[in-house]
């Protein structure tokens, strides 16, 4: 027969890990719907065709940008497949592949100044139709109009079920691992 005891730490890790799973699910739908709430936007690639393997670029001057700024590209057909590249002028790079014709990725500006190089590829056998917009980031900016209401703050609220669901896992594991220690100490002073 199992203690119950011995149940709490896993419990207590698969609670963090519940919660974490939900937090990075809810802050991946805020985002897929950002567009309509983005401030200052302009576009990057405007209906653009891209064939298998290719690529385009741009260029975005940092004195273009806001504090926080969010890239959206959108493919046409959903079912293409393209990845995001790009480098700020740090020299740090990023990448990111579209899931169902969207992508999204999170920037911030530069203070020294300098270009940021985008690049969009065609990973995918098919030719693809593009459309990349950059706007200010209205949840990390904190100029989100307060008639989308709870919107405004659900960026907020999954960044903090991710950090909790962390922590709890980390703490459910730490648990379940000195909980197990001791059992099999108890164990074997008995036999």
């Amino acid at each position: 027969m199992v203690k119950p005891y011995l149940v709490r730490g896993p419990a207590i890790a698969v609670m963090g890990l519940v919660l974490l799973v939900v937090g990075a699910n809810l802050f991946d739908a805020v985002y897929q719907s950002v567009e309509p709430l983005l401030g200052s936007a302009f576009d990057i690639f405007a209906d653009k065709q891209i064939l298998p393997n290719q690529f385009i670029n741009s260029t975005v001057d940092s004195v273009k940008l806001k504090e926080h700024n969010v890239i959206i590209v959108h493919t046409e057909p959903s079912s293409g497949s393209v990845k995001l590249e790009g480098t700020d002028p740090n020299g740090m790079s990023f990448e990111k592949e579209s899931k169902d014709g969207l992508l999204y990725h999170i920037i911030q500006r530069s203070n020294q100044g300098g270009p940021y190089l985008i690049k969009v590829v065609n990973t995918g056998s098919e030719p693809v139709r593009i459309t990349a917009v950059m706007g200010e980031d209205p949840f990390l900016s904190g100029n989100c109009n307060t008639s989308y209401g709870i919107k405004c703050n659900m960026v907020q609220i999954s960044v903090g079920m991710v950090v909790i669901g962390l922590v709890a896992l980390v703490v459910g594991i730490a648990i379940g691992a000195y909980d197990f220690k001791k059992e099999s100490k108890q164990k074997k002073n008995t036999t």
